[in-house]
């Protein structure tokens, strides 16, 4: 485990730190296991291991693992609402299905699985792997693996219902001396996999490729150690239209790095780190530099410091460059205007809402008879036009008289046009004039710099203790999705001033030429206008005729969206600290606590944007442990206890205890835990048994948002090795 962030040497995606995991290799480690595992929840669990040698080079190794249990309810009451309107007007919710783009079959489909979770879990997992020690100073590995999932599985935009997801990896290393060569290629195969919220399929066939090489020597007789190397990541994303949608053709992601780290030993006691890498980005307009300096001082044998700074990145995802996904219609009344919402990524170069001018880049309209993806003009005129077209449909005039209506034409000094923000309802509508939609320029690299302060000790080769302290500052947080686009109206006072003084005289000069006199044509008109203008102006009005939008391609082929996009935020500064301290208090007792500190879990950007942390401003461990060999008896307890803290992540928000920030959730609630294992290995066999109780009080408690409560789980383990 590499705490904090680890960019100079380990690249992308690494700003908290970096877990590697290592399985012993047939060369070391022949021979075979055997574990089943039953419990609560329906839980069963059966893994093997056969490692073998060919020859004293040559070693393979087979593994796999069946799991299957039942997953704890949950209700999602956005899938709940959604099934009820999809049982209540089933046609309605084909036809949303089909404007996205399902055929009639897979729209029934759809509308039929909403909310159908199966809490059934099922893994399959094996992997192959072969050694070959083809020199004393190399080793060749060859690495195939597979797993098949099926359960529920929590994504950004909502949870989805899988069956048998498979994931395939092949990996092959290379060693000699301190050279070190990788490749590896993941593919992933969703398998029938729907998202809960719409039924909609989700589709993924992406892969990943990725090629390392690292080396490294040493100068002035081993005081002075250098080690460098390059890697290159190939993302290829791939969901045939459900994910990136009209982005599909153009989403591909390439990355690669350079990197040197330097060691110099200034004294026994002292050594110094540095190190630096650059990395560049197929869509990012300028190479990332991440830099790294450390001081370590061991003023004896059992204590260390070190100071250290760091500088990571994280670079965007390929969802928020590409998401191009219908999300329904939107909640309401809006929906049944045929209104649709729809998330999109910020795509390679951004996009605007707005001209240098101010005025709209354009706007969809549900109402548009060339279609609702049609962009239109966002102006008085194009709005007036929509308004009447919704008016006639409603409560039809006489020929005539639309007619008449029909050739009206508002200007900026007759109507104001006005705007609506789904996400500030409290302020109803607001003059054009005061809208701002800054431009929405391409997702950039979220940067994390720490300075950080640690220290670790031994007393008596009894107890160890370390401490770390940090000062952390990121900037460029990538938001989650938030809907930016605004509902237009005609304002009603305008409106009703404009349609009375514009209608009288296109009106007489109508009936005029229908053989009326001045007179009785004048009385007529008035008595018209009289009328039309309250009713018209109140129907209009209080309509939303568009949707403000942009002209970019890819929204072209969807309706009239309301779109939620991804943003950089700005800067945020936090402090913390970690504590953990393991004592030996004699040969078979050992007792072990952690303590971590933030100092914020929630931020407000730019004085109004809410941001949370996803985690805890507290959590702490404390355990004990017991081992008696010459009995096979082993035993351990322990207690955890996590704060708690407001939740952000897509469409999962719960931010109540945020003040001013509303949430569809509640925030995750504190929670404190008690697990134990009891072990035995049984005597003149190579059979062990372990009970291992998660949550032994049976504390129902959440972990995120979006995700059910759990209980107490117990497992019982046997375990063989020969």
């Amino acid at each position: 485990i590499v705490l904090g962030p680890g960019s100079a040497l380990y690249g992308p995606d690494t700003a908290n730190g970096v877990l590697h995991l290592i399985t012993r290799s047939p060369l070391e480690s022949p021979g075979n296991t055997v574990s089943l595992a039953v419990g609560e929840r329906s839980a069963f669990q059966g893994a093997f291991r056969s490692a073998f040698l060919v020859d004293r080079n040559f070693g393979v190794k087979i593994s796999g693992q069946v799991f299957s249990a039942e997953e704890w309810p949950h209700v999602d009451s956005t899938e709940w609402r959604a099934q009820e309107l999809a049982v209540a007007d089933p046609e309605a919710c084909i036809l949303d299905r089909e404007a996205r783009g399902l055929t009639r079959a897979q729209a029934e489909l759809a509308c039929s699985r909403i909310g159908n979770r199966d809490y059934r879990i099922r893994r399959y997992a094996m992997e192959a792997r072969a050694d070959w020690r083809y020199s004393d100073r190399g080793t060749l590995v060859g690495t195939f693996g597979a797993t098949d999932i099926s359960g529920i599985e929590l994504t950004g935009l909502s949870a989805v219902q899988i069956k048998n997801w498979l994931y395939q990896y092949v990996q092959a290393r290379l060693t000699y001396d301190r050279w070190a060569v990788q490749a590896y290629f993941n593919i992933t195969g969703s398998g029938d996999a729907f998202f809960l919220r719409d039924g909609v399929p989700l589709i993924d066939r992406s892969t990943l490729s990725v090629v390392q090489v690292q080396n490294g020597f040493s100068l002035l007789e081993g005081r002075q150690d250098f080690t460098y190397g390059w890697d290159y990541f190939s993302t290829r994303p791939e969901s045939q239209g459900t994910i990136y949608g009209d982005f599909e053709t153009d989403n591909d992601v390439t990355e690669w790095g350079v990197y040197l780290q330097s060691k110099t030993v200034l004294s026994p006691r002292v050594d110094l780190i540095a190190a630096g890498r650059i990395d560049a980005h197929s869509i990012l307009p300028d190479y990332v530099f991440s830099p790294r300096v450390a001081l370590v001082v061991k003023p004896d044998d059992q204590h260390a410091l070190r100071f250290s700074y760091n500088r990571a990145f994280s670079t965007p995802t390929a969802l928020n460059y590409f998401l191009d996904i219908g999300a329904g219609f939107p909640a309401g009344g809006l929906g049944r205007l045929g209104y649709s919402s729809r998330a999109f990524g910020s795509g390679r170069a951004g996009f605007a809402w707005q001209n240098a001018d101010g005025s709209l880049r354009g706007m969809r309209s549900p109402f548009n008879p060339a279609g609702a993806g049609v962009l239109l003009p966002a102006d008085q005129p194009t709005l007036w036009q929509l308004g009447l077209g919704v008016a006639n449909q409603q409560s039809p005039f006489p020929a005539d008289v639309l007619a008449v209506l029909q050739g009206l034409t508002p200007s900026a000094a007759d109507v104001d046009m006005m705007y609506f923000d789904t996400n500030d309802e409290a302020q109803g509508l607001r003059p054009l004039s005061a809208l701002t939609l800054p431009d929405v320029p391409a997702v950039r690299e979220t940067n994390t710099e720490t300075i950080e302060v640690g220290w670790s000790g031994v007393f008596e080769n009894a107890l160890r203790i370390s401490l770390d302290v940090y000062y952390k500052k990121q900037n460029d947080f990538v938001s989650p999705l938030v809907v930016e686009t605004p509902l237009l109206h005609l304002d009603r006072g305008g409106l009703e001033a404009w349609i009375g003084s514009a209608y009288v005289p296109a009106r007489v000069e109508d009936l005029i030429a229908r053989g009326l006199t001045l007179e009785e044509a004048t009385a007529q008109a008035t008595a018209e206008a009289a009328v039309l203008a309250p009713e018209l102006a109140e129907g209009i009005g209080l309509i939303p005729l568009g949707v403000a939008t942009s002209d970019v391609p890819q929204m072209a082929n969807g309706g009239a969206d309301l779109i939620a996009t991804y943003r950089n935020l700005g800067d945020l500064d936090l402090w913390g600290g970690d504590v953990a301290l393991q004592w030996l208090l004699n040969r078979e007792w050992t007792m072990s606590a952690t303590y971590s500190h933030v100092s914020e879990n929630w931020f407000r950007i730019d004085g109004s944007t809410t941001l949370a942390l996803n985690a805890p401003a507290d959590k702490a461990t404390l355990g004990l442990a017991y081992r008696n060999e010459a009995l096979g008896v082993s035993a351990s307890a322990r207690a955890r206890y996590t704060g708690s803290f407001p939740f952000q992540s897509t469409d999962f928000e719960g931010t109540n205890c945020i003040p001013d920030a509303p949430s569809p959730d509640d925030c995750i609630d504190a929670y404190a835990l008690f697990d134990m294992t009891l072990g035995y290995k049984v005597r003149n066999t190579a059979a062990t048994v372990e009970l291992g109780v998660s949550n032994v009080a049976n504390t129902a408690y959440r972990s995120f948002v979006g995700v059910p409560a759990v209980g107490r789980l117990a497992m019982l383990r046997v375990r063989y090795d020969f």
